[in-house]
């Protein structure tokens, strides 16, 4: 599933692509143990929300990369106020 979620994802116009875009794509590739995926479809991401950010420490968490998703939660917080739902 999470494969053709990404094919999906990258046959849409960059144009018509939103926060809930990502977010969908990203929690595809959580479910679906798809890290690598995630990281460069997170990295790519111009505008990074709450929400994105929270999803991607999702995946990383799912994954048990624990360090990590710590590591982006914290360089979430350097720049915005702590968020309930990250933790």
């Amino acid at each position: 599933m999470g494969i053709q979620a990404i094919e999906t994802y990258r046959q849409i116009s960059l144009d018509l692509i939103d926060e809930i875009t990502h977010i969908c794509i990203l929690n595809a590739c959580s479910h679906s143990g798809l890290v690598l995926e995630a990281r460069s479809i997170f990295e790519n991401i111009q505008i990074k929300t709450v929400s994105i950010y929270t999803t991607m420490i999702d995946c990383l968490s799912r994954a048990s990369l624990f360090q990590e998703a710590q590591n982006l939660q914290e360089e979430y917080e350097r720049s915005h106020p702590p968020s309930l739902p990250m933790y």
